[in-house]
């Protein structure tokens, strides 16, 4: 189907169903369709009627439509002819009938209905997709399949399409296809949720629960989360597509509809990942819901679970908590539930907010949670067997929601007596099951130490030996049991709050000996032993105790801070103190084990040290500080304490607190006394402020790296400078300690970035040692902490610390290691070979330049990295490192070939070879792996010092990699590349003052790498090289330039990419202007010649390169060369290469199209060029052609033709070859010239300063001008004078474009000249340029005008050689003639008067009487521009002009066969006419009689020129003429009688411009003219009627432009007087005078009715004088009954007129009477024959009548009229019926409704006219009857 059929078949309308026409078969759901086809429609009707009382025994809501749908009134509705506005109500009723029908799908009664809207109402047209969701739920059935057989889905278009495939096999449609459906078309994933929607609005107030829509809400569900299930990823597309439809359902009072929802929202849960607004949004409806249908609250508590279980935690929000809250039963639901389900996730997400919530209800903030208020044995039901069964939840309960509520619960009495219930709850939990463990031991310890409980937990339990803490820990149950009773009661008693509050001499009591003997002996003596306490050394052991001691010091410090109960928490710090941290060192220890522990990321200890926990440690070691005796603090001052290391790490801690605690105890720590650390404490306490405001202030340059600086710099070093330098030499050595931590010692290294040198690095040597030793493949990683410090210790290989590099081995070793070390063992921490190399920097490296053999070392391990590791980041990174450093290029070299090699020509055999090394392989050479690498690298390399020393081992591997083996030869092919890549590269980074060998640079090795290879890629890299070597050694290269340019020629040119065009660019740009260096300027120089071979390459290739290709790579070797000096010679050598292909090309088109590409290329290509340098060009190539032989001879030659030879050499080519090269030439420099991209670039270019280039141009083809003209006359009688004739013209041509080109003066003079020529060709030639160059309008200046003027002289002189010898041709003086007229245009305006010789001349050649034709003509159009121009001053002349030209259109017969000659006259005529129309009236009437000369029919040019000149000759008479001029001359000639047409039209136009006074001033004068025009007929009539209605057409046409311009008042006279005109005299006036009223009734239109009133009594006497049935006499002599008829239609139409423009009733009784009998009598009227009385009566009489009755407007005329005419239905002759009958037709059309009143008289008349004798007449009758019928609206035929 076309595209076309398929959208005029989408336009159709299912009215237009051609099946709807036809009963063959009929759509049916129970019956055949050929069966059904013979059923009648009330069968139908019954059957739906049966089928609806039984639906509503079932449902009453199918009540409405007994009305509507099965109402009897249906049985005659056709909704195809039926309004928009019907069929769309009825649409929706039966939309509506259809939902509700769903749930009864399968019932008979709903089948019987359905058949009935078959049926009737057509519904599986126009209401299919109504019609499918009634049937969708039931797909699997065979129902479902009946009713989609009915549809219409063949159009793979329609949405339902899909279904096609079940009609013919009939099978239902599966439940897999239905899902794969949905969800891969989701607008029927939209339909399936509508349909849910729809159905619940078709019962909206008919039914409560909509029971009846299960099955609705079932197929939903099915459905919607079978698709879900089935799609591989659920798009944002269909979730969208989906929220509408599930908010509605979670909205919905339905249980159903809501259920449904709630299987698709677990479902959306399960498949897809949504985002948390998205999940906060449904949980929140989800609950919500719950309100609204407390029924559901097991099923929506179970989809809430399996939304919070399957999103991301935390996505929820509080709004769902806030709706639970109210939810009454969700405590019990909960119950139920966790019987048989897991509602973890639920209670994960109800806990936090259920505690917060229990907390601010205990303090009478939110009082309306439900949930809160449950009763304690729902709490413990609920919230702990089924959730505390998990065993991490003791954990997430302390620590996430009962944590942040302890120290509220300290507060207050109401949060403390919550707390403790759910505590109670938990102890009980603990110790009853199973899962009793060391953990919930140590946490139950905590709970009750936190509230004060150590009296209790240390009593002596009175039925067992031991207290109550080791009871708990029983192994027991039955023991823990009693504890736990023991715990409880002391609880409930108030025991444990009154151990709160417990004074400090009973806690006096819990330190006893045992309870220190608790503490174990082997972590003591492990953590005495060591100055800093690292856990990254520790054991388990001590590790645990460590985190404990943490934890419980956190506990106790959160507790003593404020609050009723702090004084008891202090008192416990205390005891902490003594029992576990008795000595001060260790106490100062620990300390800085918790300033510092945040920074550690293994956690060795398990506790996290907060920014809280550090400032409140900080603030505690301050005050320790502070009341630290003088004999401690000096140990707490020594070089080995931890303490101000740990403070100073804390001074660069992003949070502005820990910097301020940090601050205050340096503060305490400096005002203790003298330290070794005291001058860098002072300097930091005097910047106190920029500490605290900027974190890393510490690590800036004004700080400690400032300090250092400071230091270092200085020559003399004061005391405080010795001793500063001495405090940053014990920081470091606190870093090179073994036992600080690794976090501590990254802190201090980060505090000390700035602080560089070598005396730093070396002290951090040791410790570089050692990570890297514990970093081997046999040690264990290191930790994240002890990576970063590899980091920052590489960090100090900097430029400051460069001269250790050089000065100590053992550093270089370690950096050496470290670059070689590859590990990694963290994936988000570089490697130390990344940070070695990373620190490979130009500042670093440059440091180093004294020493080379370190640079070396460090070079070779780079290289010696990147080509043993296969990682891409490790040689990204070398890659990034070797561009950064600024390296000596022999550096480079000696990695490239051996350090022993000495360096030789590369063409000197490579047998000299040095002892290898352990890098290099056997015979000393380096492997081709190691050298690409280093290449590669070379390749990006911007810093390289003494780049030339790479050039002999470049040259060298160049050299070796031409003598490998075959099989390395893809290998090869890249090395090579790289090494010409790097010597191109090397060269460029050469600057003046570098000097290069000549020697070390073999341009014959590059050429045999181009001519070895085979790559196309190795080739661009060579010749890119060649080209920047031409630039540096021309002499060298150019030896080798020929092959280079060959092999481009034969290889790179043919290729077509991007490269090969980049590689051919630069070589032309590199080479060519080093050779032009060389060249002397002279054209035999041997320049010349190679570069006319190299053009030669680039030519004979061009037909190989690709089209795109041509242009770009030509004009980039012109540029290159100089276009003014070497375009000409590429034109050449392509016009040459053209010319001598296209002699192998046999078939003619074949050559035509090739030339015409080719020409498009060569103007294409000139055109990218200067305008100057394509003149230049132009010349070169004319100077060329002008040097050809016109033959071939055969001549010695000198040597500058010898080079010129290269160009075309005519010994080596063929006469035939010559002459079409020469051709060629000159067509191409025609159509250059003439191209529109050359005269662009003129216009744009401003071309003042090429004058002379252009005089040069012009001069040179003058030359080529007179050779060729020399070789015309020379060849007249051989067979080559075609040849010479045609370049001559071409030439000619290009001649005729440079002169577009020429300035005006330099125009001027050259014409001049050629207009002297000697050849009559040539003059004419000239003036032509001269003609071509007017003709272009171009605006001349004053002095320019007076020398064109001076022009005028040589063509008058040319115009005058009329005979004797040295006659000029005709030709030439019509030309001269027209270069005369074309100045006269051109400049005559200015100058008039110098053109008055030239109308002189003029003047006397048209005088002439035996003056060749043409000239004359050419002279008349020179007479018609010069009087056009000079005006006035042509007057003198018209005495002599006048006569002449009219002699010439009068006397000269001849010129009516020469439409040239008489169009130039008329010319003349006319331009004289409208330039002195006022100088004219002594010729004016021969000019008028002129004006009768009209255009021959003549298709041709100058037949329709002559047309417009007359037309407009005619109009200036009618114009420019005043009237008193004009009307007395047009009276005049109209007594001629020669073409009154063209008179009269003139007339006419000039009556039509003429003013209201000038016209009355005139009109008797005009009425007698008028008078005398309208006798025409009566006086002139000669039988020739046609041309006497033409005459007599024009005078009244004319005299109607007269009459439009009169008022009423000067009309009505003129009117009467032509009325008495037509009465008196000839009849044939009346002929006249009706015509003109019939014309003057069709202008005026209503107003004549005002002048009619008189007509009328005439009127009716010329109908009764010419109706032939009455009278025998005939008014006029000859051709009477002709002219009777001709009378009869003026009269009848000027009456229809009448009547048709009447508003003014016109037709009064008596004037009507008048007329009426006369007008029904013509149809007796006979006169004119057969022919004529027929035409008369349809086409004047009956359409008179019939306005006739319509203007009457009475019904008595009416009956009068109707009358008189049924009585001519009785006349003998049945022509007379026939013509009544036609007029009887047009009476009732005429007055429509009004003729019922005229019928009852008529029916008589036309029941006999049915039995007429004549056949025509009763078929008219018959026509007439229906018309009637038709008109009136009733029927007829009853009454005949």
């Amino acid at each position: 189907m076309t595209s076309l059929a398929q959208q005029l078949k989408r336009l159709a309308l299912p009215q237009s169903d051609p099946n709807l026409l036809t009963r063959r078969e009929v759509a049916s759901l129970l019956f055949d369709p050929k069966d059904a086809a013979s059923m009648d429609r009330s069968t139908f009707y019954a059957l739906g009627c049966t089928g609806l009382e039984e639906l509503l025994g079932i449902e009453p809501a199918f009540l409405e439509f007994q009305d509507t749908l099965f109402s009897r009134a249906s049985l005659t509705l056709e909704r195809s002819v039926q309004s928009k506005e019907v069929n769309e109500k009825l649409d929706a009723g039966v939309s509506l009938f259809l939902a509700r029908l769903c749930p009864y799908f399968l019932l008979k009664p709903a089948h019987k209905c359905i058949e009935w809207l078959l049926h009737r109402f057509h519904i599986q047209l126009y209401n299919s997709e109504s019609l499918l969701a009634c049937a969708l739920p039931y797909h699997d059935t065979n129902v479902f399949v009946r009713v989609v057989q009915l549809l219409r889905i063949k159009d793979a278009t329609n949405r339902w399409n899909w279904l096609q495939g079940l009609q013919k096999p009939g099978v239902p449609l599966s439940r897999g296809t239905l899902i794969t459906h949905c969800h891969s078309d989701l607008s029927f994933m939209d339909f399936i949720c509508s349909l849910v929607t729809k159905s619940i609005q078709a019962y909206a107030g008919h039914s409560g629960s909509c029971s009846q829509l299960r099955v609705i809400f079932s197929f939903y569900a099915s459905t919607i989360v079978a698709a879900l299930d089935a799609v591989d990823a659920v798009s944002d597309t269909i979730i969208a597509k989906l929220l509408p439809y599930v908010n509605k359902g979670l909205k919905s009072a339905l249980t159903d509809y809501k259920a449904a929802t709630y299987m698709i929202v677990c479902q959306l849960a399960v498949k897809v990942v949504m985002e948390a607004s998205l999940v906060d949004t449904l949980a929140a409806h989800v609950a919500k819901s719950l309100l609204r249908a407390p029924v559901l609250a097991r099923e929506g508590v179970g989809c809430l679970t399996v939304l919070l279980q399957n999103q991301k935690e935390g996505a929820a929000g509080p709004r769902a908590f806030e709706r639970l809250g109210s939810m009454p039963a969700l405590a019990s639901t909960l119950q139920a539930m966790a019987v048989a389900h897991d509602v973890t996730p639920l209670l994960r997400y109800l806990l936090p907010h259920l505690i917060h919530a229990a907390f601010t209800c205990s303090s009478g903030e939110n009082g309306n949670h439900r949930l809160v208020h449950t009763t304690d044995s729902d709490m413990e039901i609920v919230f702990i067997q089924q959730y505390v069964l998990k065993r991490s939840f003791y954990y997430l309960l302390f620590f996430t929601c009962l944590a942040p509520f302890l120290t509220l619960s300290l507060r207050s009495s109401s949060f403390f007596n919550f707390f403790l219930k759910v505590l109670s709850l938990l102890f009980n939990f603990f110790l009853l099951s199973e899962l009793f463990d060391t953990h919930t031991h140590a946490l139950l310890c905590v709970l009750i130490l936190y509230f004060g409980g150590f009296i209790t937990c240390f009593q002596i339990m009175g039925d067992s030996d031991t207290s109550l803490l080791l009871s708990l820990k029983h192994p027991q149950p039955s023991v823990r049991v009693s504890a736990l009773e023991h715990l409880m009661d002391a609880t409930a008693s108030g025991q444990v709050r009154a151990a709160r509050l417990t004074s400090c001499s009973h806690l006096a009591q819990v330190r006893s000996e045992p309870r220190r003997r608790s503490v174990p002996i082997w972590p003591r003596s492990v953590l005495m032993s060591s100055a800093w306490w690292n856990p990254e050394k520790l054991d388990t052991n001590t590790c645990c105790y460590l985190g404990l001691t943490c934890r419980l010091f956190s506990l106790i410090m959160s507790g003593a801070a404020e609050g009723p109960v702090a004084a008891s928490f202090r008192d416990l710090m205390k005891l902490l103190i003594q029992v576990h941290l008795p000595e001060p060192a260790m106490l100062f220890r620990f300390l800085c084990l918790l300033w510092g522990y945040g920074s550690n990321h293994g956690d060795q200890l398990d506790v996290k040290v907060g920014a809280v926990l550090q400032t409140q440690a900080l603030y505690m070691g301050g005050a320790l500080l502070n009341a630290t005796p003088p004999a401690l603090m000096q140990e707490l001052l020594a070089a080995h304490s931890p303490v101000f290391p740990s403070l100073l790490c804390c001074l660069t801690s992003p949070l502005r607190e820990v910097r301020r605690a940090g601050l205050a105890a340096l503060q305490s720590l400096s005002a203790a006394g003298a330290s070794p650390f005291q001058p860098i404490t002072e300097r930091l306490l005097k910047t106190s402020e920029e500490i605290l405001a900027d974190p890393s202030y510490l690590s800036q340059v004004t700080a400690l790296g400032g300090l250092h600086d400071d230091v270092v710099s200085a020559r003399v070093k004061s005391q405080q400078q010795k001793k500063l330098e001495a405090s940053l030499h014990l920081l470091l050595q606190s870093v090179q300690t073994p036992c600080c931590p690794s976090y501590s010692a990254g802190g201090l290294l980060r505090a000390l970035s700035l602080v560089n040198g070598p005396s730093v690095l070396s002290r951090l040597l040791p410790v570089l040692d050692r990570l890297l030793e514990q970093s081997g493949p046999d040690a264990p990683s290191l930790l994240r902490a002890e990576a970063q410090l590899v980091q920052l210790i590489l960090g100090k290989f900097s430029e400051a610390s460069a001269p250790l590099l050089a000065e100590d081995h053992n550093c270089l070793d370690l950096f050496v290691r470290a670059l070689r070390s590859s590990a990694q063992p963290h994936a988000d921490i570089p490697s130390c070979q990344i940070t070695a190399l990373e620190q490979m920097t130009k500042p670093l490296f440059s440091a180093l330049g004294d020493t080379a053999a370190v640079q070396q070392k460090l070079l070779a391990v780079m290289f010696d990295v990147l080509v043993e590791s296969r990682s891409p980041l490790v040689a990204n990174t070398v890659s990034s490192a070797f561009k950064g450093i600024a390296v000596d290029a022999q550096l480079v070299a000696n990695e490239l070939a051996p350090p022993e090699k000495p360096k030789v020509s590369v063409t000197v055999q490579q047998s000299r070879r040095s002892r290898m090394t352990q890098r290099f392989t056997h015979g000393g050479a380096v492997p081709w792996r190691r050298v690409t690498l280093i290449l590669e690298l070379l390749q990006h390399k911007k810093k390289l010092q003494r780049a030339q020393t790479l050039v002999p081992a470049l040259f060298s591997l160049l050299a070796r990699s031409l003598e490998v083996c075959p099989g390395d030869h893809t290998n090869m092919e890249y090395t090579k590349q790289l090494l010409l890549s790097c010597l191109l590269n090397v060269l460029h980074k050469l600057s003046p003052d570098d000097v290069l060998d000549e020697e070390k640079f073999s341009v014959e090795l590059v050429v045999q790498v181009i001519r070895a290879s085979d790559m196309p890629q190795t080739h661009h890299h060579a010749l890119l090289l060649l080209g920047a070597a031409a630039a540096i050694f021309p002499e060298k290269v150019l030896h080798n330039i020929m092959p280079i340019f060959t092999f481009m020629g034969a290889n790179i040119m043919r290729l077509d990419d991007a490269y090969s065009f980049r590689v051919i660019d630069r070589t032309v740009q590199m080479v060519i202007p080093a050779l032009i260096q060389l060249s002397d300027g002279s054209a035999s120089s041997p320049l010349v010649a190679v570069v006319t071979r190299i053009m030669h390459v680039f030519a004979d290739a061009l037909p190989h390169v690709p089209e795109h290709r041509r242009l770009p790579i030509l004009r980039q070797l012109v540029t290159t060369l100089g276009p003014a000096h070497f375009l000409w010679v590429l034109m050449l050598l392509l016009f040459k290469l053209h010319a001598t292909q296209s002699a192998a090309q046999s078939a003619a088109s074949d050559k035509d199209e090739a030339l015409e590409k080719d020409v498009d290329f060569w103007i294409s290509l000139c055109c990218e060029f200067s305008v100057n340098d394509q003149l230049t060009s132009i010349i070169n190539i004319l100077n060329f052609l002008l040097q050809l032989p016109d033959d071939t001879p055969k001549r010695k030659k000198s040597p500058e033709e010898e080079v010129l030879d290269l160009i075309f050499s005519p010994e080596a080519h063929s006469s035939k070859e010559l002459r079409h090269f020469k051709f060629l030439s000159v067509c191409f420099m025609a159509q250059l010239l003439g191209s529109s991209s050359f005269i662009g670039k003129v216009r744009q270019t401003a071309r003042q300063t090429a004058r002379r280039t252009d005089r040069q141009l012009l001069e040179e083809i003058l030359r080529y001008v007179h050779s060729v003209a020399r070789c015309v006359e020379n060849s007249a009688d051989k067979p080559t004078a075609k040849f010479w004739r045609v370049l001559l013209n071409k030439t000619y041509d290009v001649l005729d474009k440079v002169n577009s080109l020429l300035p005006t003066d330099t125009f001027i003079t050259v014409m001049r000249g050629l207009m002297g020529n000697d050849l009559p060709s040539v003059r004419r030639k000239a003036m032509e340029l001269l003609n071509n160059k007017l003709t272009q309008r171009t605006p001349w200046d004053d002095s320019q005008v007076s020398v064109l003027l001076q022009l005028t002289d040589d063509l008058l002189s040319i115009v005058g050689k009329r005979g004797g010898a040295d006659a000029e041709p005709a030709i030439n003086r019509q030309t001269a003639l027209y270069s005369l007229k074309l100045l006269c245009r051109g400049v005559g305006s200015q100058r008039r008067d110098a053109f008055g010789p030239v109308l002189l001349r003029a003047v006397d050649i048209v005088a002439a009487g035996d003056e060749d034709r043409n000239v004359t003509g050419s002279a008349l159009l020179c007479v018609a521009e010069l009087v056009g121009t000079l005006k006035a001053l042509a007057i003198p002349q018209l005495p002599r002009l006048m006569p002449a030209v009219l002699q010439a259109l009068t006397d000269r017969k001849e010129l009516l066969t020469n439409e040239i000659y008489l169009l130039s006259a008329v010319t003349a005529l006319q331009r004289v006419t409208e330039t002195l129309p006022h100088f004219i009236s002594p010729y004016l009437d021969d000019v008028c009689r002129l004006t009768r000369f009209v255009a021959s029919p003549s298709p041709s040019s100058a037949a329709s020129q002559l047309a417009v000149r007359l037309a407009s000759l005619r109009s200036t008479l009618a114009t420019a003429l005043p009237p008193r001029v004009l009307l007395p001359t047009v009276a005049r000639c109209y007594s001629s009688m020669e073409q009154l047409a063209a008179l009269l039209g003139v007339l006419k136009q000039h009556i039509g411009q003429m003013e209201k006074e000038p016209l009355s001033f005139h009109q008797s004068e005009l009425t007698s003219f008028f008078l005398s025009a309208l006798d025409f007929r009566a006086q002139h009539c000669q039988g020739d009627l046609k041309k006497t209605a033409e005459i007599e057409g024009c005078v009244i046409d004319c005299l109607i432009a007269m009459v439009m311009k009169l008022s009423e008042v000067t009309f009505r006279p003129l009117f009467f007087k032509l009325l008495d005109w037509s009465k008196s005299g000839s009849t044939e006036r009346l002929l006249t005078f009706y015509r003109l009223s019939d014309f003057i009734a069709e202008r005026l239109k209503g107003l004549f009715v005002l002048f009619a009133g008189n007509l009328v009594k005439p009127f009716a006497d010329l109908l009764r004088q010419t109706n032939g049935s009455q009278t025998d006499a005939l008014l006029f002599e000859s051709c009477g009954e002709e002219k009777v008829s001709l009378l009869l239609s003026f009269v009848l139409d000027c009456l229809q007129k009448i009547f048709l423009f009447d508003t003014q009733r016109f037709l009064s009784r008596e004037r009507a009477d008048a007329l009426l009998t006369p007008l029904v009598d013509q149809l007796e009227n006979s006169v004119g024959g057969q022919q004529a009385y027929e035409q008369r009566v349809t086409q004047h009489l009956v359409p008179c009548v019939g306005q006739f009755s319509v203007a009457l407007a009475d019904d008595a005329l009416w009956k009068t009229l109707n009358y008189q005419i049924l009585l001519k239905t009785r006349h003998a002759d049945s022509k007379v019926r026939f013509s009544a009958l036609v007029m009887l037709m047009e009476l009732a059309s005429k007055l429509k409704e009004n003729y019922m009143v005229l019928l009852p008289e008529t029916i008589p008349f036309l029941a006999e006219l049915m039995e007429d004798e004549c056949e025509e007449v009763e078929q008219q009758v018959q026509k007439v009857v229906q018309e009637m019928e038709n008109i009136l609206g009733e029927p007829l035929q009853s009454y005949f």
